[in-house]
């Protein structure tokens, strides 16, 4: 089965952005292995720190989750530090968020995420489409990232992300060792 993010659009894909947080005792079962519903709180976390970025805030635009679906590679562990990648499509009569958390140390795939969601007015009624400023914002979000990064296309070929050089060192020393 193909992991989500190759299924996401390419443009998605470079317009991420990176937050990250350790795993407390409270979110771990007594092995220390964080318990599955402590991963829906990192992606949350994950998503505030995109719209941040984007320049939005949950006081001016309202979201309802309406799908969450999340696949586990491998378990976090008690104060393991993680690495949170959250982008999304451009959003239209709904918001879709992409995740993917990793083991800072290692680099790790610890799992990866998609929520989808309603967009809201102030009053709770569903909006038919995006309003026109939170569209431009994500634009123009997108638009910075573009020149920060360079064209999606570079941005595969040699990474900029911290985490997939980590991964492509490891994947080279196992190579080496064979």
């Amino acid at each position: 089965m193909p992991r989500w993010v190759e299924t996401a659009p390419k443009l998605m894909r470079w317009g991420y952005v990176e937050t990250t947080t350790r795993v407390r005792w409270s979110e771990c079962d007594g092995h220390g292995i964080a318990y599955y519903g402590s991963y829906i709180p990192w992606c949350d976390l994950g998503r505030e720190s995109f719209a941040l970025a984007v320049g939005v805030d949950y006081w001016n635009y309202k979201i309802t989750t309406s799908e969450f679906h999340i696949r586990y590679h491998t378990p976090a562990r008690y104060l393991d530090e993680l690495v949170i990648k959250t982008w999304a499509s451009t959003p239209t009569a709904r918001l879709d968020c992409y995740y993917e958390i990793y083991r800072k140390v290692g680099g790790q795939l610890i799992c990866e995420a998609k929520s989808g969601h309603a967009l809201c007015d102030a009053k709770g009624a569903l909006l038919m489409r995006a309003p026109d400023d939170f569209h431009h914002k994500f634009e123009a979000f997108l638009d910075r990232q573009k020149a920060r990064r360079g064209s999606p296309a570079r941005a595969y070929a040699a990474p900029a992300h911290p985490v997939s050089r980590i991964q492509a060192d490891l994947a080279a020393r196992q190579r080496q060792e064979k």
